[in-house]
């Protein structure tokens, strides 16, 4: 696995996280298949960028995350089907040092110990690749079961949120019947 240059393919993210760069602080980012790549930004804006790319506030999603319970990072639950959970990759040289990777959620196929010096556990992706940690095994699992059920609540307000789209499209349809040529919504479509 040769380490180039990330092309910036948001959607395929398996998981990004901090690295220390011959440059300085960088992130390592691995794409679906298994690819790894290196970007000169630090793990922060690697993250900023991610958020802006699927319109996603971070700031509302920490007090979602801290109001269900959360410590540390939240999740960054993207679109349905794609979150990552945020897991605590390398110990902070001084203050201020990102420690944070965000991994794909639902590539995760299990958490194990690790007998590697500097690593308590290690999680294992199902395209290959794994990824230390220095959270335990039990912390790792907990991050995972709390970004499971910010991925579940942000399904259920997507579903609402279709359903409200739906609702509002058939009584938009029902006043057009009601009101014969007087409606101008559907004449612009």
């Amino acid at each position: 696995m040769t380490k180039n240059r990330w092309k910036g393919d948001f959607d395929q993210i398996a998981y990004f996280c901090p690295v220390y760069l011959p440059e300085g602080d960088g992130t390592e980012i691995a794409d679906n298949q298994g690819n790894l790549y290196n970007d000169a930004r630090n793990v922060r804006s690697v993250r900023k960028a991610v958020c802006r790319h699927f319109a996603l506030d971070y700031t509302a999603l920490r007090k979602i995350f801290r109001e269900q319970g959360g410590a540390g990072l939240p999740p960054l639950t993207l679109a349905p089907g794609y979150t990552l959970v945020a897991v605590k990759t390398r110990t902070a040289r001084c203050a201020g040092d990102p420690c944070y990777g965000f991994i794909h959620l639902q590539l995760i196929d299990s958490v194990t110990e690790s007998a590697q010096p500097g690593e308590k556990s290690r999680i294992l992706l199902k395209n290959g690749l794994s990824i230390g940690a220095v959270s335990t095994v039990k912390t790792v699992k907990h991050a995972i079961a709390l970004a499971n059920s910010m991925a579940r609540n942000c399904q259920h307000i997507e579903q609402r949120n279709r359903y409200l789209a739906d609702l509002f499209y058939r009584i938009l349809k029902l006043l057009e019947k009601e009101n014969k040529g007087e409606s101008r919504i559907f004449k612009l479509m």
